[in-house]
């Protein structure tokens, strides 16, 4: 039998906290989907997206998948490049391949660029979460937007 890897090398470089194992979920010539590999049950997954845009620009987004819905946090500071398209390779795959019933994007309500993220979202299909929706935590400081999938109406072939 053949020697095991240690799955977390000790004494490594440390962070705030441990290094997660990642699965890879998907693959193609553009979309790389990886999930963290939950330390224990009953926490939510954190799902990475890295979206090839060129062959020198990569969109990333993190999400966290819980109970049918896929949370996407909006970084500070001023989207990447491509970071329209990775989105949308996002929304297809959630939609496609992890069969979630929403799609919700979060952000810091005291962002300067408030205004024109709204306009982005919206223009894409997402909408305004009031607050005390069931699906979301209550942060008063974060805005919500939803992107609601239909899983009812796309009839697989």
């Amino acid at each position: 039998d053949a020697p095991h890897p240690l799955s977390k090398i000790p004494g490594g470089r440390g962070g705030s906290r441990d290094p997660s194992l990642s699965a890879l979920i998907y693959k193609d010539e553009k979309l790389t989907v990886t999930q963290d590999l939950p330390v224990n049950d009953g926490k939510p997954h954190i799902v990475h997206f890295q979206y090839e845009v060129t062959e020198v620009t990569v969109s990333s987004w993190d999400a966290v998948l819980s109970s049918q819905s896929l949370f996407v946090e909006i970084p500070d500071g001023l989207l990447a490049d491509g970071s329209k398209e990775g989105l949308l390779a996002l929304l297809e795959f959630a939609e496609e391949k992890m069969k979630v019933n929403y799609v919700f994007v979060c952000f810091r309500k005291g962002r300067e660029d408030r205004a024109p993220l709204l306009k982005t979202f919206s223009f894409l299909g997402f909408e305004i979460v009031r607050p005390g929706h069931p699906c979301v935590p209550s942060r008063p400081d974060v805005m919500f937007m939803v992107y609601p999938l239909d899983q009812n109406s796309s009839d697989e072939d």
